[in-house]
């Protein structure tokens, strides 16, 4: 028997459609190839192709013929994004000895990709240029918490320069601490207790990372603003007013440099002071010491902050019966370097998707919606070409877009997860079910749900749990900034960030360790397809209010607890009972909007039915549009889901009630009692938005 053998009904679908879906699902998975993927692969990853460079302009052009072979409709749309790319990069270690420490990535003998020209040096993006000489002191991760360790320990960073290991929060938030703390550098290594030889052999002997490997990245203030930083709010085209470099409020403020664990060995082995506590050491075959000093370094960066040339390829298949309710489907294909892993594993599996699509379009198959397909360019430096895209397009999008699909990298492993606004956590959990997994008889949800007893972790929850959005990818300008329900897709496993953002996540490390066959990518592009396919076909859009509400309840039950710890009169001074109140609201008219249109899906179509199918989807969709705040969230107009956002402290990671969360965890009771008015309104707008008759 089949692991995928369907449900009598598909999740907002009627009987008969769901028999008509079962079978163009079928269609679809089995015409989905891993030798078309991995020739795919294979020119995604030919060259090094970071934002405005040759390659990465020739593969938007790659990617648009092959949407155009596919038959799907294609525009490309262009920005000019400021990007900066270094132009000298030195540290040199002055005390207690002289040592020029190696900034470049080690090239292993006889490696081809190492070898080829044209790799962007590894560097931080969004750093300023800087010239700084000081005493050093080790930070672990350099997150908030940390400078608290360091403050009972007596030990100021001021006038210092950090030296931070990559992991434990997002890259950025380490400069962004370091200068909030008076630090005037920030060094941030890679340490092999987290992503190297701690964890499993390293490159080439196996997936993670070698000591001379580098992770490059942005340390834009992504938590406050993404996008292109000179243009907030406005898409980067000619004629559009641009910040002069000294008013960007969202570069970092001291100069930043990655480094490799063989020049964090290097520093570490030069420090002396306190010992670090246990939870700050790391592998390297050294005694964790704090400083600060002895050891002293100069710092010398140099930055070009240019224009760079960025290109989104967006393919479209216009809906038969719903053209302007858009179901948009992106990953992107700008990389550091290669990018086998991250972004074009997951660029690989969406031109397969599309591919898959296209044939699904000559054998008669058009959808009821819209879809979307795009190809993001300059995500890695900011989100540069969806938030762009967003600026340029944000009214057109917030009228017509039923929900946007994220996959990023996207295709690394054999275990399915998700993250995403938990109106569609039940409905990925049937999507996860009819896929097949890589082992007989068992689905994709099961090995989602079986994952943490394979590992030997903790007993897995039933059922498997949907993550919160927090930011990081392309679906934050979609969710965050206009309030558009979001889904990020993945297929991940042990190893596959080993490599990450480094030289070495190049094709042969990728099909030596991670999919050597392509066939990951084939169930990728599967469980992919599916969301699309179900979310463009279904009679009633599978947005769950009641699961959603359920998961806002328990958001608020956290802040309650956490509340009530610092203040006695917390419970009352936030009005947690109006914050229920409001919950309930959208939980009762969300379950009642939904039972009216599975109602409508029994009855035999007409155009009056139609109709009113439409007018529920339409408040189904709508509903999420009012969980935003006009006026933004504080500290971070950009920012306006009440729900969701990054932590302005975690980066990529999420804070839930994000407005109330932080006030709460700031101590600032005022703030957090207004904050949960702002999300009371919201909550209400959407309870309203639900309300209604079908007729």
């Amino acid at each position: 028997m089949s692991a995928q053998a369907p449900p009598s009904r598909i999740r907002g679908f009627s009987a008969a459609g769901s028999t008509a879906e079962t079978t163009l699902e079928r269609t679809f998975k089995t015409s989905l190839s891993a030798k078309e993927a991995e020739a795919d692969f294979d020119v995604l990853t030919k060259e090094p192709h970071h934002v405005g460079s040759p390659y990465d302009i020739t593969l938007a052009d790659e990617i648009a013929n092959r949407f155009t072979s596919f038959g799907l409709d294609v525009t490309r749309y262009e920005y000019s994004v400021l990007v900066p790319w270094p132009t000298e990069r030195r540290v040199d270690i002055v005390a207690p000895d002289t040592v020029r420490l190696d900034v470049d990535e080690e090239k292993l003998p006889g490696d081809v990709w190492a070898a080829k020209p044209g790799i962007l040096p590894a560097y931080n993006a969004y750093s300023p240029s800087g010239d700084v000489t000081g005493d050093v002191v080790y930070v672990n991760y350099g997150g908030p918490a940390d400078y608290d360790a360091l403050q009972q320990l007596g030990i100021s960073v001021a006038g210092k320069i950090v030296l931070a290991r990559y992991g434990g929060g997002w890259r950025g938030i380490k400069p962004k601490v370091a200068a909030e703390h008076g630090a005037i550098a920030c060094l941030i290594y890679s340490d092999p207790r987290d992503d190297g030889f701690f964890q499993g052999d390293a490159y080439p002997d196996g997936p993670y990372r070698g000591m001379g490997m580098i992770q490059r990245g942005s340390v834009m203030d992504m938590p406050t603003l993404s996008g292109d930083p000179s243009t907030p709010g406005q898409p980067s085209k000619p004629g559009v007013a641009r910040l002069p470099l000294d008013q960007i409020t969202t570069l970092a403020k001291i100069p930043v440099q990655p480094m490799s664990a063989r020049q964090g060995l290097e520093l570490l082995k030069r420090l002396r002071g306190p010992l670090a506590p246990d939870a700050w050491r790391g592998a390297l075959p050294v005694t964790y010491h704090i400083g600060a000093g002895p050891a002293k370094v100069h710092v010398r960066l140099q930055m070009d902050y240019g224009q760079r040339r960025l290109i989104n390829v967006v393919a479209k298949i216009t809906g038969s019966e719903f053209p302007d309710e858009w179901v948009i489907l992106g990953s992107h294909h700008d990389a550091w370097v290669y990018g086998a892993a991250d972004p074009e594993s997951g660029q690989t599996a969406v031109i397969n998707v599309a591919r898959g699509f296209g044939r699904l379009l000559t054998s008669g198959w058009r959808p009821r919606r819209s879809v979307l397909i795009a190809s993001w360019d300059g995500e890695e430096p900011g989100l540069l070409g969806s938030s762009e895209w967003v600026d340029d397009l944000g009214a057109e999008l917030s009228a017509k877009t039923v929900a946007y699909v994220n996959l990023d990298p996207g295709a690394t492993g054999p275990y399915f997860s998700t993250s995403a606004v938990h109106s569609l956590a039940p409905f990925l959990r049937d999507v996860a079910k009819s896929v097949d997994a890589d082992r007989p008889g068992k689905t994709l949800l099961d090995r989602w749900l079986n994952r943490p007893r394979d590992q030997a972790l903790a007993q897995p929850p039933a059922p498997p749990a949907v993550g919160a959005l927090g930011s990081g990818s392309d679906y934050s300008p979609f969710l965050d900034h206009l309030g558009i329900a979001a889904i990020d897709l993945s297929m991940n496993g042990p190893g596959d960030n080993g490599t990450y953002h480094s030289l070495y996540d190049d094709p042969d490390w990728f099909k030596r360790y991670i999919d050597p066959g392509f066939q990951i990518n084939v169930r990728t592009s599967q469980v992919t397809g599916t969301t699309m396919l179900r979310l463009a076909d279904a009679d009633v859009l599978p947005f769950d209010y009641t699961a959603y509400g359920q998961q806002i309840l328990d958001y608020i039950g956290e802040i309650e607890r956490s509340a009530t710890s610092q203040w006695a009169n917390g419970a009352r001074g936030l009005d947690f009972q109006n914050l229920r109140r409001a919950t309930q609201a959208m939980i009762k008219a969300g379950g009642e909007l939904t039972a009216q249109g599975e109602a409508l899906t029994n009855r035999a179509p007409d155009s009056t039915t139609h109709a009113s199918l439409a007018r529920v989807n339409r408040r189904l969709m709508l509903a999420e549009r009012a969980l935003i705040t006009p006026e933004g969230l504080p500290d971070r107009p950009w920012f306006r889901h009440v729900v969701y956002a990054p932590g302005l402290y975690t980066g990529y990671d999420v804070k839930t009630m994000p407005g109330i969360r932080e006030a709460v965890e700031g101590k600032n009771l005022s703030r957090a009692a207004e904050q949960a008015q702002v999300a009371i309104r919201a909550l209400d707008r959407a309870a309203t938005t639900l309300v209604g008759s079908a007729r």
